[in-house]
């Protein structure tokens, strides 16, 4: 599966899991050393899935399109220019995508471990889970973002002429 449409169906599992199990926590809702009312935190977990949304490919290609100088990438000059702007946008797209999925899961396991929390009845996973899981999901950013870079390398050595020749003239030496 591609990570563009990986990422959709990430997102709206998280949106989707989100909302539907906003009913199980209770009123008011402590994250931590935290309180607040459904509302609050409905909010503060939508509002970075929603930040969220500029890790997908659509957002990529648009951006290209109406503001390529804002974007980032190693060799931007080389990478953005015409020929090669909307293949290297498409290649970012895909990339970015993979990110976004991984921003989903973060906030996917943060309100997943909110929810365990308020719900000592349930069965509780260990807690070495839970660091294990963020290891890894730092671990795959890290690796992600390397990737990202290593895919647009130095540009070729631009192939310089050279200088041109002047015709020899009768009786001249080399």
């Amino acid at each position: 599966m591609r990570a563009s449409r990986l990422f959709m169906l990430a997102w709206a599992l998280t949106a989707g899991l989100i909302v539907g199990s906003l009913p199980w926590l209770p009123e008011p809702i402590v994250s931590g050393k935290q309180t607040m009312g459904r509302g609050a935190y409905l909010a503060s977990m939508l509002l970075p899935l929603l930040a969220a949304a500029l890790c997908s490919k659509p957002f990529v290609l648009w951006l290209g399109r109406v503001a390529p100088g804002q974007v980032n990438l190693p060799h931007r000059d080389y990478w953005m220019a015409e020929p090669r702007r909307h293949t290297s946008l498409e290649r970012l797209g895909e990339h970015v995508s993979g990110i976004g999925v991984m921003v989903s899961l973060l906030l996917a396991g943060t309100h997943l471990h909110t929810l365990l929390a308020s719900q000592p009845t349930w069965a509780q996973p260990p807690q070495a889970l839970w660091w294990a899981a963020g290891g890894l999901l730092l671990a795959g950013l890290l690796l992600w973002c390397w990737r990202v870079k290593a895919l647009f390398p130095a540009p070729p050595p631009a192939h310089e002429a050279p200088p041109p020749r002047r015709p020899r003239r009768p009786g001249e030496q080399h």
